[in-house]
């Protein structure tokens, strides 16, 4: 054990040392081999990719990518509009038509339930496996980032579609290795379906590590299930990792994977990063900031935070950016809430139309990353998100977010809810609108100013006219919809 922290000290060394050499010669360039992706050397809010300051800007129809039968449709679809970012969590829940996800221990026994089965913990579902090798390949074929989300809590409780505790490979009734009395789970249903199955208690699924309940007739088998993924995504540069999908249980479980995973990167000789989703919807829960104070992740993901609107979901942007302040991380947006399906009440998941706005919220609010969610929770990949996606990229192309900073400081006459500003002052600035609205932005009129206005769903950029009322440039959205005002000085 010595050796490896004296070599995950050397590898820290060396990292600190690269970050040191790049930020002091505008020459260096990073290998694409270890240091394909890591936080932006001249501003760690943000990653690089190949050495190169990248936005991830994506959406998908799926959470458990991986198994998507038309996987390499769906990646060309969202590659064609800009896309790099994907999420993907090792779970094992969708029934389509000729379709059904696999779990990934081999199936010795059927049960006459056609999606409950007898399995053996100690064989693995070779064709599982398969699939996802697959979307680690062909994700870096167009250098698509991957976030890998180990446990998705989720399928270990309620029955909704093809997940729930009660067909799960490790609940006792369903493997060959262990039974209830000994490795110390519930069998059935869980929670009980007479319980709060919205609140579900701790599972003691979640429990096993020794930090906590130290179940060493389970955390052998989970331990095994994590090796086995590393076997894959060991192979390749451009995955990032997440320990728990909105997670509800105590730190203690994610951090337990974290420094199993990255002592087993240790070992390996390689550079990974890492976050743990909580799923407190108001970010400055103290299980949030456990989370960020940790060395141990090195980028924070505040999907949960995508339950709230408007300049409340601003400013808790904000709020995290300042927490930061002193240590900045990448912040990323795995999961971008709101949808106008009709089985989902849109005042807790927000309408479309919220979604969208969170989407550039982000964009403009400073974070790494934004990705909009699956249905029935998100939009997906609609041909909605097809065109916010597309703007998003045609955005960055043009607006230098790595050396600006998000604030309203600058706006005036600014109603509550109608604008966003990014800026680096005295060169460019960016203004969102969700819908048809004006503000005003104090800035040094007697200079030369360019307006440029992007309509984001069409993706067009139009240009703008210079208009000054009371020393401040005036700008008002051209039509109805959102726009993003980008006023470049100087040019």
């Amino acid at each position: 054990m010595n050796q490896i922290w004296k070599l995950r000290r050397l590898l820290t060394i060396l990292f600190c040392l690269c970050i040191f050499v790049s930020c002091n010669s505008q020459d260096s360039q990073y290998p694409t081999d270890q240091n394909y992706l890591q936080p932006y050397s001249k501003n760690p809010y943000y990653w690089q990719v190949n050495g190169k300051p990248t936005l991830l800007i994506g959406a998908s129809d799926y959470h458990n990518i991986f198994q998507r039968p038309d996987l390499v449709e769906h990646l060309e679809l969202l590659q064609s509009v800009g896309g790099n970012y994907i999420r993907n969590t090792m779970a094992s829940r969708e029934i389509l038509p000729d379709h059904r996800d696999l779990w990934p221990f081999e199936v010795v026994e059927e049960t006459g339930d056609s999606l409950i089965f007898i399995y053996d913990l100690n064989r693995w579902n070779e064709e599982y496996w398969q699939r996802f090798d697959a979307m680690l390949e062909e994700t870096a074929k167009r250098d698509m980032i991957v976030e890998v989300t180990i446990w998705e809590r989720h399928d270990f409780y309620r029955t909704r579609d093809q997940a729930g505790w009660v067909r799960q490979p490790f609940n006792p009734e369903n493997n060959i290795n262990y039974d209830s009395e000994e490795v110390g789970l519930p069998v059935g249903e869980y929670p009980d379906p007479g319980e709060d199955i919205y609140n579900p208690p701790s599972h003691p699924f979640f429990r096993s590590v020794p930090t906590m309940e130290n179940n060493m007739v389970l955390l052998p088998y989970q331990q095994a299930f994590v090796d086995k993924i590393l076997t894959y995504t060991f192979k390749y540069d451009h995955v990032m990792y997440n320990m728990n999908n909105e997670t509800q249980e105590s730190n203690l479980w994610g951090e337990y994977w974290g420094n199993y995973i990255q002592e087993k990167a240790d070992e390996e000789g390689r550079l990974i990063f890492m976050t743990d989703m909580q799923d407190a919807h108001d970010v400055t829960d103290e299980t949030v900031a456990r989370m960020m104070d940790s060395e141990l992740f090195t980028f924070v993901d505040i999907s949960q935070n995508n339950f709230q609107k408007g300049d409340l979901h601003w400013e808790r942007i904000l709020y995290i950016r300042e927490y930061l302040a002193d240590n900045p991380k990448p912040i990323t947006n795995i999961k971008v809430y709101g949808t106008d399906n009709d089985h989902w009440d849109p005042e807790f998941w927000g309408s479309a139309q919220d979604g969208k706005e969170r989407f550039w919220r982000h964009m403009i609010g400073g974070t790494s990353s934004t990705r909009f969610h699956r249905p029935p929770w998100g939009i997906g990949l609609n041909e909605s998100a097809l065109s916010h996606v597309r703007s998003a990229v045609m955005f960055a192309g043009r607006m230098n977010v790595f050396e600006a900073t998000p604030g309203n400081d600058l706006l005036l006459d600014r109603e509550p809810g109608s604008a966003w500003l990014l800026a680096n002052p005295g060169v460019q600035y960016s203004v969102y609108f969700p819908k048809k609205g004006s503000v005003r932005l104090q800035i040094d009129v007697s200079q030369k100013v360019t307006v440029e206005w992007l309509e984001i769903e069409k993706s067009h950029w139009h240009s703008g006219e210079i208009a000054v009322l009371d020393d401040a440039l005036l700008l008002e959205t051209p039509g109805v919809g959102h726009w993003i005002a980008l006023i470049q000085v100087g040019r």
